[in-house]
This record gives structure tokens, C-alpha cells and sequence, in this order.
């Protein structure tokens, strides 16, 4: 998913761990050039999510609006920006629904996108879920994706 969203973006993203004072932080997309940082975390899911799984990318976000803060501090004349991707519209809905996440998402900056993949990327995602037993109706037929 991020080397398709770094075809998307035009940049190149890779994971990175990023010192925080005492502190380290892995995201799971990173690129900095002269004039920007980008944060990427994302999310392969299909579905609408469950409450640990909705905690799950919640945590994410906070990760991101940490890192974006600590970043804009030390390097004010980057733009830094932060991005929370997903395979499926349903599980994207956890930041982008009627709820705080949403409001929360917007408020500090974070932008969710949802990218086309493969089918066989989808396949190999709700194959793994069904292992997982994270989701039995995530079906062929749910095309749901933008």
C-alpha cells in the first residue's frame, strides 16, 4: 500500500523511526525533502472496522499528529504533512464519519485517502483477514473502494 500511495503522492515513501526525545516513533511512510516532511500510516482493511480496530487506527492518528507536531517545532519552515491511507471506503469511515474521529482527523491536520489496489492485493488483504477471523463478510462482492 505504500508504494502505491507513493505513486499516488509522486514521492518516494518508506518506513522510517523518527527520535522524539527520549522516545522512538515508526511510521510506516516517511519522505523529507527541501521543502516538506510527509508521515504516512496505513491501513489493510476491509470492512467496517471493530473497536479494537477502530483503537487501532485512532492510535495511528495520534502517532501522526505527535510526530507532525514535533516536526513543525524543530523544522518551522518545512511543511509537514500527515496522511492515514486505506485499502476499503468502509474502513476509512472510522475517520471520516459523523463521529470525533473525524472532527479530530480535520482539526489536526490529517488527511485520509483511500487507494485503488489490485485485485489480487484485495484478495490476498480479505484472505488474510478471514485467517486472522477479523472478518467473515468482507465478500468478493463488497466493491466499495474509490
Amino acid at each position: 500500500m505504500i508504494a502505491e500511495f507513493s505513486r499516488e503522492l509522486g514521492r518516494e515513501l518508506a518506513a522510517e523511526t523518527i527520535p522524539l526525545g527520549t522516545a522512538r516513533v515508526t511510521v510506516d511512510g516517511f519522505h523529507r525533502d527541501d521543502r516538506s516532511i510527509t508521515l504516512v500510516e496505513v491501513w489493510a482493511h476491509i470492512g467496517k472496522a471493530k473497536a479494537a480496530q477502530r483503537n487501532k487506527v485512532l492510535s495511528d492518528m495520534l502517532k501522526l499528529v505527535l510526530v507532525s507536531s514535533v516536526l513543525r517545532r524543530s523544522y518551522p519552515t518545512l511543511n509537514v504533512e500527515s496522511y492515514l491511507v486505506f485499502a476499503d471506503v468502509n474502513a476509512c469511515r472510522v475517520v471520516t464519519g459523523k463521529g470525533w474521529a473525524s472532527l479530530a482527523a480535520e482539526e489536526f491536520g490529517v488527511e485520509s485517502k483511500i487507494i485503488t489496489l489490485s485485485p489480487e492485493v484485495m484478495k490476498a488483504i480479505r484472505d488474510a483477514q478471514r485467517k486472522q477471523d477479523i472478518r467473515f463478510d468482507c465478500d468478493e462482492s463488497d466493491t466499495t473502494t474509490v
